[in-house]
């Protein structure tokens, strides 16, 4: 008889930890407390448009690298996939100029220098900086004890490939993407390199940059629906048993060894239960009392979020893409104590996302602004906060689009708050913030020495986060897992 595995969480990490498991033969049971799998991984639809929440570009998506594979084992990828990858990947509007950024950065090179001669030590160095970097990529190994049917194991090859890119690395991971971007004297580039987080690691704007010149960060035509769906799928067709709609009230611990899981009706019993709800929130909820191993309490401490409020507009308007360039509003937008001095949208349309001659754009306006949602929720005056910044941004998209004046259908405006409640994420948090003065790629062991068969994945596991390292922190657990019951992981 196979032992009992309980998923607790079914976004990308879960989906993916509860796949392996049951390929590699377990009886496993995932559970959701939304009506819908993909956790952060998502979209929603509103009055006929349909808004990509999540996926604008994926690590991975590319045949060429090692994070490939995982999405082909779960499902996400196949032969049956179409990836788009639109050119130009962004772009912005300066004084009447469009500037862009190209994949191919030795492309976006020879357009930089065009645009700003004087710039050309600075774009000179980014495009090394790039090409070292594109020598880098995830890795994808196998936890040390664990039979695997594929071994991955860590290979000299791997680092050996990987050795000449280290120094940029590890000076890249010493400044802020603020600080890097700064050094142009071009104040359109400066804005066009601001594609990550200011207060991110420089690194972290050079990895991205690097990815796309290797041909990967593509879409997944469809987007974050079909993506976790077909995942889904590969589960249930697998055998396993997803429960929809259920909330895990307790983590059920005896003697120093899980046991299950309390629900609101039920408990199940358990050998093993992956915890794959967002970390912070799900020690703070899950346990009855706190959990005290080391890398916890330096998680707790040291996790930084990374927050947005997300617009979303439908327009039945024809709109330019492939992205709407980012422009100077001649009236910043205020809100929530934040001021926005410029938009730029991502643009989707098609019968998928839109009704025909319409357009479904989004955006995010980055920072932590979940304090003020909360109290204006308290206070009774958070439907007319979003209403005040729906209203700002339809006036600064009539000021620049006149053909979306009496043609917007729907601006839909979802806070931290949203976040919070449809996921259970801490603060409605999506990401971890690694600054230049935190360790270079802090990563989470995900088991637990005082509790046997308790183990945990996610996004927060291997900061900053996204899509892969959720799926990467999966696969890691679901090894845990084999290792546990000295299982073949397949």
């Amino acid at each position: 008889m196979s032992q009992k595995i309980i998923v607790v969480g079914a976004g990308i990490a879960g989906l993916t930890a509860a796949i392996y498991a049951k390929r590699s033969g377990f009886d496993v049971t995932l559970i959701e407390q939304h009506s819908i799998v993909g956790g952060m991984c998502t979209g929603w639809k509103r009055s006929g448009y349909l808004f990509e929440g999540a996926m604008h570009w994926l690590t991975g998506s590319s045949p060429k690298t090692e994070a490939h594979q995982i999405w082909r084992d779960i499902g996400a990828l196949g032969d049956d996939v179409s990836v788009s990858l639109h050119e130009p990947f962004c772009s912005v509007e300066q004084d009447g100029e469009i500037i862009h950024l190209y994949r191919d950065i030795d492309k976006t090179a020879e357009h930089l220098l065009a645009v700003s001669p004087a710039d050309a030590p600075q774009i000179r160095q980014l495009v090394k900086d790039v090409k070292k970097l594109s020598k880098m990529q995830m890795p994808v190994f196998d936890i040390k004890g664990v039979k695997a049917q594929d071994p991955k194991p860590m290979s000299l090859g791997f680092l050996l490939r990987m050795l000449p890119a280290m120094p940029a690395a590890n000076r890249l991971s010493k400044i802020s993407c603020k600080a890097y971007v700064e050094r142009f004297s071009h104040s359109g580039i400066r804005r066009l390199l601001r594609v990550v987080p200011d207060e991110y690691k420089a690194s972290a704007l050079l990895f991205t940059l690097a990815t796309l010149h290797m041909g990967d960060g593509g879409f997944p035509v469809g987007g974050s629906l079909p993506f976790v769906e077909r995942m889904a799928k590969t589960f249930t067709d697998l055998g396993g048993t997803l429960l929809l709609n259920t909330q895990v009230q307790k983590i059920n611990i005896e003697d120093g060894r899980v046991r299950g899981v309390k629900l609101a009706d039920a408990v199940l019993e358990a050998d093993a239960v992956i915890v794959t709800q967002e970390t912070i929130a799900a020690l703070d909820q899950l346990f009855d009392q706190r959990l005290q191993d080391p890398w916890l309490n330096t998680l707790r401490e040291n996790t930084k979020s990374t927050v947005c409020t997300f617009v979303s507009v439908g327009v039945r308007a024809h709109m330019p893409g492939p992205t709407i360039p980012a422009w100077e509003l001649d009236t910043p937008i205020t809100y929530a104590g934040v001021t926005v001095d410029e938009l730029g949208f991502h643009h989707y349309t098609g019968a998928a996302y839109a009704p025909e001659g319409g357009t479904a754009l989004t955006t995010a306006l980055m920072g932590d602004t979940y304090d003020f949602w909360k109290q204006a929720k308290e206070e009774g005056r958070y439907k007319a906060e979003k209403d005040a910044l729906a209203a700002q941004i339809k006036h600064a998209l009539h000021q620049k689009y006149p053909q979306t004046v009496e043609n917007i259908e729907v601006i839909d405006i979802a806070t931290p708050l949203s976040y919070e409640r449809y996921t259970g994420a801490f603060h409605g948090s999506w990401m971890s913030t690694i600054g230049p003065a935190d360790s270079m790629r802090p990563n989470y062991p995900g088991t637990v020495q005082e509790v046997h068969g308790l183990y945990f994945a996610g996004h927060r596991l291997l900061p900053p986060g996204g899509l892969p390292s959720a799926a990467a922190s999966g696969r890691t657990a679901a090894q845990l897992v084999c290792r546990q019951f000295d299982v073949m992981f397949c």
